[in-house]
């Protein structure tokens, strides 16, 4: 007697179909794997050999353009956890790249300033980093670059954005 298919069902595995993806599964698994792609090539390929990573060069280039500056406020601007800078602070504290001095209005807070080392340091990097920058931007048009960028902005302009901005701590 003839077995009735299961709509979707694999026939010859007898299995259940796998489920495809939605198109906001597919956006989002596609800007995890292009984020997680990137940052890797540019911590194995820039940073690494200099016994550094892409997230200490965010936060020096930050302490360095904004600086002085509150450790709260660079993790806000760098999109780090307070616990995550401090953890990312510690090497950069210890190589020397950066300072932490008492605030002079409130005692109790701290300030960091980028020193001539991390001048120096973020001198000899900044040229490799913008090179890789620049061959992952290259491979879309600057047409698809604005676009991308455009629509970037908006996702993190939005509802979910704001609020995960918000529960960071």
């Amino acid at each position: 007697m003839a077995q009735k298919k299961i709509s979707g069902e694999n026939p010859e595995q007898g299995q259940p179909p796998v489920p495809t993806s939605s198109t906001a599964t597919r956006l989002v698994e596609a800007l995890h794997h292009s984020a997680h792609l990137l940052a890797y090539d540019l911590d194995s390929t820039v940073h690494r050999p200099h016994h550094s990573t892409w997230a200490a060069f965010r936060v020096l280039s930050i302490i360095g353009q904004q600086g002085p500056i509150s450790p709260a406020h660079t993790a806000q601007l760098s999109g780090m956890s307070k616990p995550a800078l401090s953890n990312l602070l510690k090497p950069l504290l210890a190589q020397g790249f950066v300072e932490q001095e008492t605030a002079a209005a409130d005692k109790r807070s701290k300030m960091l300033s980028i020193t001539a080392a991390g001048q120096k340091y973020l001198a000899e990097i900044a040229p490799q980093q913008q090179k890789l920058e620049e061959q992952w931007a290259n491979e879309l048009t600057p047409i698809e670059q604005d676009l991308l960028i455009s629509l970037l902005n908006k996702l993190m302009a939005g509802d979910r954005a704001a609020h995960n901005r918000g529960n960071r701590t």
